[in-house]
């Protein structure tokens, strides 16, 4: 039997139990690999930074806006169109512009499931903010600001990782 949930004491990851609780009733769970959900550091003045590489596909940041598409009640080809006339779309380029990997001054795993989530009537996977933290996943989050308070603090979300 696979469980959904390896470690969720920091992210609260969208699932039958707390759909309606945490607006994620249009969410639907994705066999397609597990996702993973990243607090990260960077930008600081620190001459040591990790190197970070790309696993899965990159869902996204708890900061920068993204371009949602809708599908609901639309044909295919007007998805396509839409999308491909649309400027910056690939949420990649914000993070990795030219390679795989990212320098970081701090990084930790918060969390990560056995499946991925994507929205029901929209292009775009799910993407874990600070509303999604739990207590203890929010008082990390501040023991970093903390901790490297020059540096900018992120949540990054990745998911399909096989």
């Amino acid at each position: 039997m696979k469980h959904e949930f390896d470690l969720t004491g920091f992210v609260n990851f969208p699932n039958r139990s707390n759909f309606y609780s945490n607006n994620h009733s249009d969410l639907k769970k994705v066999d397609s690999g597990r996702t993973q959900v990243y607090l990260v550091a960077f930008g600081g003045n620190s001459d040591c930074g990790i190197e970070f590489e790309k696993r899965g596909n990159f869902c996204g940041d708890d900061v920068t806006l993204k371009k949602s598409f809708v599908t609901f009640n639309k044909q295919i080809n007007d998805v396509i169109k839409e999308m491909t006339e649309e400027e910056g779309y690939m949420v990649d380029t914000i993070f990795f512009k030219d390679s795989d990997k990212l320098k970081l001054d701090s990084c930790i795993l918060l969390g990560w499931s056995n499946f991925s989530y994507e929205y029901i009537e929209r292009l775009e996977p799910w993407c874990c903010t600070f509303r999604d933290l739990t207590d203890e996943g929010r008082k990390l989050y501040y023991s970093l600001k903390k901790l490297h308070n020059n540096s900018e603090i992120r949540i990054l979300t990745f998911n399909n990782i096989k």
